[in-house]
């Protein structure tokens, strides 16, 4: 269920552009007070390229800044292919304090990795989340050296606030068993990213040349 959250914040920030989704018309959308359209997308994407994509010795590494209008109209216009099917209407709004996210969840669609499937706290968790609900989440990263951590915080399901436990429990049970990815652990951000600051409404990435391990 937060694999919405954590590919968005994590794995869209430090991967390629994935795959793109046959595009709706151009028209403007308006959506939460953001005007959303195919050219805001089309930034998006370019700028995750220029981010993933080799450097030149001579080039200037300024900082590249993305918005949250930009990063909205990706996921209306382009939908990655990743995003697990029962997901829609996905939000993110850019906060100094983290990435701030929204999505309609439904659990009947959604389902655990098969690993953990048989599990019996998997299966009581089926039973209490079921049909449509509203999924929210703070995303925090903090990141220096070219290496980033992301924490999942303030998870709310419909009405529910759920509990530091219950949230790491999810996150190890639909994100990390099936995505073998570890969230307790730093990732590494695209070369020559030493770091993400945010502010209102964009996230500003941070370049130089600091060596990093890969």
């Amino acid at each position: 269920m937060l694999a919405v959250l954590v590919l968005a914040a994590a794995g869209m920030l430090s991967a390629p552009a994935g795959s793109r989704a046959a595009k709706p018309p151009a028209a403007d959308v308006h959506d939460g007070g953001q005007v959303l359209s195919s050219q805001a997308a089309e930034s998006f994407q370019r700028k995750l390229m220029e981010l993933s994509g080799p450097v030149s010795a001579r080039e200037s590494l300024k900082p590249i800044v993305v918005t949250d209008t930009e990063v909205n109209s990706y996921f209306k216009y382009d939908r990655l292919a990743v995003l697990p099917s029962g997901v829609t209407d996905l939000v993110f709004h850019i906060k100094p304090d983290g990435i701030h996210g929204a999505a309609d969840v439904n659990f009947d669609t959604v389902k655990p990795s098969q690993q953990s499937a048989n599990d019996f706290g998997t299966r009581i968790l089926a039973s209490i989340f079921t049909g449509n609900q509203r999924v929210t989440a703070v995303g925090k990263l903090a990141s220096s050296h070219g290496s980033a951590l992301l924490t999942i915080q303030d998870v709310h399901v419909g009405t529910i606030t759920l509990s530091d436990w219950l949230v790491n429990w999810l996150l190890q049970t639909y994100v990390e068993s099936q995505y073998h990815i570890d969230l307790s652990k730093p990732f590494l951000l695209p070369a020559n990213v030493l770091r993400i600051e945010f502010a209102p409404g964009k996230a500003i990435f941070v370049r130089g040349r600091e060596t990093k391990n890969r």
